[in-house]
Order: structure tokens, then sequence, then C-alpha cells
């Protein structure tokens, strides 16, 4: 009985994670077609999905509580190291590329969670070496050296403790008011870009898609699937992200996809598929 609740609850956040990996595998798409700087870019996917959330926010009438304010302020500090060295990757390299390098995430959270006293199962130890063969796979095509590679290799490291920290913030909080208050106040955050740098003319339909999509309901989806996941699983279930950023890529910008990179997102998805097992069991 207890083995049938485990994986019940586990489902709970694994449908959510996957779900909000496909829609932030879009984001590339929202982001090439707003030609602004990253920093701007963060400030309307941000703000946007702010003032999405804001609907279902007021018509809970529940105010929202912080029960780890330093946790909720460092999460807000941390994503908006992610959400801009990962959108400056995109505009730098391709959306496959950046988003494979943002999802090595997994190679770093599953020794820290160790370290920290976590007890990480075999079979998760497992399924970390096949996803990582898989985005391997996929990222040898473009393993040349560059800025963008960097910033997507900072935005992986910088995602890793994302998972560390939600966990701990998620207790006692609900995944519509965290998202709600971390989109907020990185919209703040960054507010000054809109005069310190020039404003290019956007389409308004992108900039609304780029804060529903890929930023409101993904990264509520998100918080709301992590609770329920363990920390070393979480980001294996979101390793769905680079298949979908790399079949998006395919079949709106045209970034073939050779034989490597399809047998590489085949191993991300097995790996996916390991994880998930292991809780069946």
């Amino acid at each position: 009985m207890s083995g049938r609740l485990e994986l019940e609850k586990t489902s709970l956040g694994a449908i959510p994670i996957i779900t909000a990996a496909i829609l932030m595998g879009s984001l590339a798409i929202f982001v090439r077609n707003v030609p602004l700087h990253p920093v701007q870019v963060v400030f309307f996917r941000t703000l946007i999905g702010f003032i999405f959330l804001s609907i279902p926010v007021i018509a809970s009438r529940k105010i929202p509580v912080i029960r780890n304010p330093r946790v909720l302020v460092a999460i807000i500090l941390v994503n908006l190291v992610v959400i801009t060295t990962y959108i400056s990757a995109i505009q730098l390299i391709e959306m496959g590329t950046a988003a494979l390098l943002l999802y090595m995430a997994p190679l770093y959270v599953l020794p820290a969670a160790h370290i920290m006293g976590g007890k990480v199962g075999k079979t998760a130890w497992f399924a970390l070496p096949v996803g990582i063969a898989g985005l391997y796979l996929m990222l040898t095509p473009y393993g040349e050296l560059s800025f963008g590679l960097g910033l997507g290799l900072v935005s992986g490291i910088s995602y890793a403790a994302i998972f560390f920290l939600t966990k701990t913030a998620r207790v006692g909080m609900s995944s519509l008011h965290m998202t709600f208050i971390v989109l907020g106040t990185l919209a703040l955050l960054t507010s000054p870009s809109i005069f310190l740098l020039p404003l290019n003319n956007v389409n308004i339909y992108w900039l609304l898609g780029l804060g529903l999509f890929p930023t409101a309901i993904a990264f509520t989806l998100f918080y709301y699937g992590i609770k329920f996941c363990k920390v070393e699983q979480a980001p294996l279930f979101a390793l769905v992200e680079p298949v979908a950023a790399a079949i998006l890529g395919y079949t709106y910008f045209g970034e073939v996809l050779i034989g490597k990179q399809i047998i590489g997102g085949a191993l991300i998805l097995i790996s996916v598929a390991i994880a998930w097992k292991k809780v069946e069991k």
C-alpha cells in the first residue's frame, strides 16, 4: 500500500514537471521572435507572466504566506542568473545546444544530494549516466568552445541549485504564490533595462506568448511538481526539455537532427523512464 501511495505521489510531481519541461522547450521560439536584449526579454517575460498569474491569485483571495524568506530571496536571485544566461545562450547558439547545457544540472544535483546526506538510490545513479550519455550524443555536433556555450554551462550549474532551494521553499507555500512572487520580483529587478537599453519593435502577441506558455504556466507546473518528487528525481524528469527544444528547433527553425542526436534524445527519455520505474517498484 505504501509503495502505491508513493507512486501516486511521485506521479503528481512527474507529470507537471514533464509538461513544464515541454513548455519551457518552446522558449527559444518566442525569444527569437522578440528582438531585444536578454535582460529586456527577462523583464517582459516575467512581467507578463506576473500579470497573467495575478488573475488566479486575486481570485483565490488568499494572501501569500512566506515561511522561508531567505530561501525565497535565494531562489529569485538564482532564477535571475539562470534565465538571463539561458536566454543569452539561446540568442548565441542553437536552441537544442542551449537546452542541453541547461540540463546538465542532474550531473551536479545527484552528487550534491549525496554529499548533503540525501539517500540516492542505485536506480537513480544508473539513470544519471544514461541521461548524460544522451546529452553528450546530442551535444557532440556543437562541441566547439564559445561564449554562448560558457553561458549555457553557467545556466546549468545555477539551475541545479534551484532544485534544492525550491524543495525547501515549497514547504507550506503554494506553487501559484511562489511563482507569482518570483516573477513579480524578477520583473522589478530587471525593469531598469527598458530605460537603459534601446527598445526594438516587437510583436505584442509574441510577448504575450512568452509570458504565458514557457513562463506563467510552465513555472507554476514546475513548482507544483517538485513538491512531490525527490530532489534527485526532478531534474531527470525535466530532461524532456532539451528533447522538446531539439524537436521544435527542427520543425520551426529547420535545425536538422543527425543520427547521434536522435539516439541521444532517446537515451534521455529512457533515463526519465528509469527514474519513474524506480518509484513503481
